[in-house]
């Protein structure tokens, strides 16, 4: 078993945070990790997004140099659904460190099309979703059954996104509503089999939905369109025995802090952008967890030294709130190793 250079929480210690239901002193240590991934082994994300075994190792490797308390399994989230369903992605060979992703116009399915008869992609054979299963089995038998392993899916209007296209989706929310909200269950139906496959496989589960921030996606919009699916989703979950479900959604979300308590979702997101003092008041009356976000700015324009008093002075400010987790926005590529220990240090020292 890898050795990482802090101590990691354990599953009882991660599931108390994130219920509630216990304090910490130290708060939970969860940076955005996924192309920086391949950086650990010095590859490169389109490479370890196809292969099971680079994967692994990246993970593996993550988990000896970061110490994180928890991994999540994936690189480029949130292509995987829209590919096994049938949306070609681009891939980077040699040593470019391009992201993979979906090009504008590569998308599946077109506004107004007849969805009651389209194929729900099989997890343990289409696209890259196998990949992502293998990995989970392999760093689950290294790291044993205590650690919180989480697999990556997309939230239902992100993976809507990737189907459609974004401006197509946007204009068929005003002007084709009913379908929009067919749309929203076909791809509920598909994170659905491929969060069953990483339970199956070993897995926790972290949702990922940024393209429902009220940067893009009106609160009204929010409400009508994407709640209800995404609530429909943690209760689906519980029906499988998941206590814990993480949302994410990147930007400034406090003007939906409320909507998404009601998704049912455990474990919320205030980024870097979003208003700090809100978004405690919701959880703490919500008793939801909070992940505060480091900026990927202080990350990147500050020494180690200077990151570790700025995560300091985040940890101050929630301190006495019930379920806070530290985390990052997502680290870019090639990200010095200590400059994220910086964050994990300052974690650790708040218990002292």
């Amino acid at each position: 078993m890898p050795h990482p250079p802090h101590a990691v929480a354990t599953r009882t210690e991660v599931e108390a945070v994130l219920r509630c239901t216990a304090p910490r002193p130290a708060p939970l240590f969860l940076p955005a990790i996924y192309e920086h991934k391949a950086w650990f082994i010095g590859s490169t994300p389109s490479a370890i997004s196809r292969d099971a075994g680079l994967l692994t190792q990246a993970l593996l490797a993550e988990f000896e140099a970061i110490g994180p308390d928890a991994l999540a399994v994936g690189v480029d989230v949130y292509n995987i659904e829209a590919e096994a369903a049938g949306c070609p992605v681009t891939f980077y060979e040699g040593a470019d460190t391009s992201i993979p992703g979906i090009k504008p116009g590569d998308h599946l399915i077109h506004v107004g099309d007849d969805l009651a008869q389209a194929r729900v992609p099989n997890p343990l054979q289409a696209g890259r979703m196998p990949v992502n299963l293998e990995a989970v089995r392999r760093v689950r038998r290294e790291l044993g059954g205590d650690y919180w392993l989480r697999g990556a899916v997309s939230g239902p209007f992100s993976l809507a996104v990737n189907l459609v296209g974004a401006e197509a989706l946007f204009m068929a929310c005003f002007d084709c509503p009913e379908w929009v909200q067919q749309l929203l269950a076909y791809a509920a139906r598909i994170i659905r089999e491929f969060s069953r496959a990483y339970l199956d496989a070993g897995a926790e589960l972290i949702v990922f939905d940024s393209q429902a921030s009220p940067e893009l996606l009106s609160p009204q919009m929010y409400r009508e369109f994407v709640l209800p699916v995404t609530r429909d989703f943690a209760a689906w979950a519980a029906t499988q025995g998941v206590r814990d479900v993480p949302l994410i959604i990147g930007g400034d979300t406090t003007k939906i802090a409320n909507l998404l308590v009601e998704t049912g979702c455990n474990n919320l997101l205030c980024d870097f952008t979003g208003d700090f003092d809100q978004w405690a008041a919701v959880c703490r009356t919500a008793r939801r967890a909070l992940r505060r976000n480091i900026s990927p700015h202080v990350i990147g324009a500050s020494t180690p030294d200077q990151i570790y008093g700025i995560v300091a002075q985040e940890i101050a400010r929630g301190r006495d709130l019930p379920g806070y987790i530290v985390g990052t926005a997502v680290i870019p590529f090639g990200t010095p190793t200590a400059k994220i220990l910086a964050v994990k240090r300052a974690c650790l020292d708040a218990a002292r």
